[in-house]
């Protein structure tokens, strides 16, 4: 199971897919409010959303699945192993969200925010994606290279947040949530990816998530930002492999 961050769809998973399902089933949803998902309820919290989620993919799996989250994803599935530890036999998190979190009014604001930047991005951006100075500008922090970056994941990371409802309800969420205790009731096996040039949620809040679970096996991809499975999408598949292999 594949959760995908704020400001995006299961579009961003199109890269690692083929590879994962070579030996495994894969399914990569919209979490609710985003893509074309519904929203799960009004706003958006992280347990309803991890609630909204257990039961038609456990149903979709026919049983329990392995889950892997990045960024927004990363918190919602925390939520979903405390919530339904029978559902996941192993936890991977991509750059998680919730493990700095921000007073109400910061979070709130950011959130306000969010859903026009989002817009304004996504009708500015995806007619200039082709030129490597706009891609720069428009996907800095997301993408550590965005000049590398093919004009066509461009668009589809501008793209992405098409559809999307719960844009600013969710960046509120994610910044105020504080996650490190839920890491101690957590019972599935923990593994984690974080791409070392990453400045939305930086390699060093893995110090919060060692400090509750030393028993957390860490992968790091250093050419990589916050969404490694569009930059470096065999890098990526490698260390999601490794991960799971070790984690028992």
């Amino acid at each position: 199971m594949l959760l995908h961050g704020v400001g995006a769809s299961r579009a961003v998973w199109r890269h690692v897919t083929p590879a994962l399902a070579e030996d495994r089933h894969v399914i990569a949803p919209d979490l609710p409010g985003f893509g074309e998902s519904s929203p799960a309820a009004d706003g958006f919290d992280l347990e309803t959303a991890a609630a909204a989620l257990a039961d038609p993919l456990a149903a979709r799996a026919g049983g329990p699945f392995d889950l892997l989250g990045n960024s927004l994803g990363g918190a919602v599935a925390i939520k979903l192993a405390v919530l339904r530890p029978d559902l996941v036999r192993r936890l991977v998190l991509s750059a998680p969200a919730g493990f700095a979190p921000r007073s109400s009014p910061v979070a709130a604001a950011a959130g306000a925010l969010s859903d026009p930047v989002v817009r304004v991005r996504r009708l500015v951006g995806a007619p200039v994606a082709r030129n490597p100075t706009a891609r720069r500008a428009l996907l800095w922090g997301a993408i550590a290279e965005p000049h590398r970056l093919s004009a066509d994941d461009a668009r589809m990371m501008l793209r992405a947040s098409r559809g999307s409802t719960r844009i600013g309800a969710a960046v509120a969420a994610a910044l105020r949530a504080d996650l490190r205790s839920e890491l101690d009731h957590l019972e599935a096996p923990l593994g984690v990816i974080w791409g070392w040039r990453d400045r939305i949620i930086p390699i060093s809040t893995l110090r919060y998530i060692r400090a509750a679970r030393p028993d957390v096996i860490v992968v790091t991809i250093p050419r990589a930002a916050h969404v490694p499975q569009v930059e470096r999408p065999a890098e990526f598949v490698a260390a999601v492999r490794r991960l799971l292999d070790r984690l028992t």
